[in-house]
């Protein structure tokens, strides 16, 4: 019944498994989870030089980004891309995630009461973008991690034709393909 009720969030859960096991069985100093159904815009650009740039100019060693091309989204992280440093951080943070999600719960409805990035009694009910949401403003979390723009790394195909919710109004130049500032679209 699980497997057939939760079949979705099942398989995203399966993105935080497969990057753990790439953090810890891999000498790959940078590892990108992408959706499927996302793709690089500037081929003549070098996206993941810059995302690593980014991370190495601000010590950090995660991206996620935001769906800030949705009214509300500006705060909110989409699980469609993720960009991680191997560090000791990104192979605990993703070990993390996916045993509170087995543990679901846990005693006494507390989740994952000891996480090796250094949070206590967290759970991570639904998906795993429900998950990232819930650690953004956790310190042990945000001091390790950049929320950056999805207008920039993971805009919404949505915004080709018509999205399932409301938008922000454009930022005074045209969002579609030929956006420069546009480097990942994500349908």
């Amino acid at each position: 019944a699980c497997e057939i009720k939760w079949e979705r969030e099942n398989f995203n859960w399966e993105k935080h498994l497969q990057l753990s096991e790439y953090l810890l069985n891999s000498s790959f100093k940078y590892i990108l989870m992408m959706d499927a159904d996302a793709a690089f815009t500037q081929l003549d650009r070098d996206t993941l030089g810059g995302m690593a740039a980014t991370l190495e100019d601000q010590r950090k060693e995660l991206i996620v980004t935001s769906e800030d091309w949705l009214k509300n989204g500006e705060r909110r992280v989409n699980g469609g891309l993720l960009f991680v440093k191997n560090s000791v951080f990104g192979r605990n943070l993703f070990q993390d995630t996916f045993e509170a999600h087995v543990i679901g719960p846990g005693r006494e409805d507390r989740g994952l009461e000891k996480w090796r990035i250094g949070a206590r009694d967290r759970r991570c009910g639904g998906n795993e973008q429900d998950c990232l949401n819930q650690l953004l403003g956790l310190p042990e979390f945000s001091k390790h991690s950049i929320l950056e723009s999805g207008l920039r790394y993971n805009r919404g195909g949505c915004l080709l034709g018509r999205c399932g919710e409301p938008t922000n109004d454009p930022p005074g130049r045209p969002l579609g393909m030929a956006d420069s500032d546009l480097e990942i679209i994500h349908f």
